[in-house]
């Protein structure tokens, strides 16, 4: 495991500590600490960027993109369709009730994987279970999407598969050509959970 991976790890497990030992009243639909610990250590909060990549072109109508970096960083650059709720306002009630929709998936993102991953945690902690994090941010997005590396000539078929895919994506969110039509991995089924009302207030 790289050193990055187990720092976010542990970032965000001391948050999931945290908010276990808040004062606040613990209803019964909070995920209890030991379940979360499980989903932090397995990672299957993560979306590659090739897969919201792919989401977006397709228009896969599931797809929920929510920045939670500040509101000028946002107006400055986003993904398409994404809104943005700051990572300060993320518990608010109007913040929870844009993760409300069972029907979507709901995908953080930030500039790199921190604030995303806090923000998880804390909605995870809630309960909301359809919520994700892209990978490496929008710093991977510029890596993998918009300026892809040419791989190595002793590179696999399926890599080089990958780059052209990479190479046709970021001439399309450039505006230069048509969507390209490449299938990637199949991203996590959205898990249903029960319809709740979640009053919160304040930051993190």
């Amino acid at each position: 495991m790289q050193r990055g991976t187990i720092f976010l790890t542990i970032v965000a497990l001391g948050i999931g500590v945290v908010i276990w030992l808040l004062p606040e009243r613990q209803e019964s639909h909070d995920l209890p600490p030991h379940q979360l610990l499980r989903d932090i250590i397995r990672e299957t909060r993560f979306f590659s960027t090739d897969e919201v990549a792919a989401m977006l072109i397709n228009r896969d109508p599931s797809l929920h993109l929510v920045d939670v970096r500040d509101s000028t960083a946002y107006r400055r650059f986003h993904l398409p369709g994404a809104v943005n709720v700051p990572l300060a306002d993320i518990l608010k009630e109007g913040s929870l009730d844009l993760l409300s929709g069972d029907e979507q998936t709901h995908v953080f993102y930030s500039n790199g994987t921190l604030r995303a991953n806090q923000a998880w945690v804390l909605t995870r902690r809630l309960g909301y279970k359809n919520t994700y994090v892209m990978r490496g941010g929008l710093n991977r997005w510029i890596e993998t999407i918009m300026e892809p590396p040419v791989p190595p000539s002793s590179a696999s078929s399926e890599a080089f598969d990958q780059y052209d895919f990479r190479v046709a994506a970021g001439q399309y969110f450039r505006g230069e050509a048509a969507a390209p039509k490449k299938k990637v991995k199949t991203p996590p089924k959205v898990i249903p959970r029960r319809k709740k009302k979640v009053v919160a207030s304040g930051g993190c």
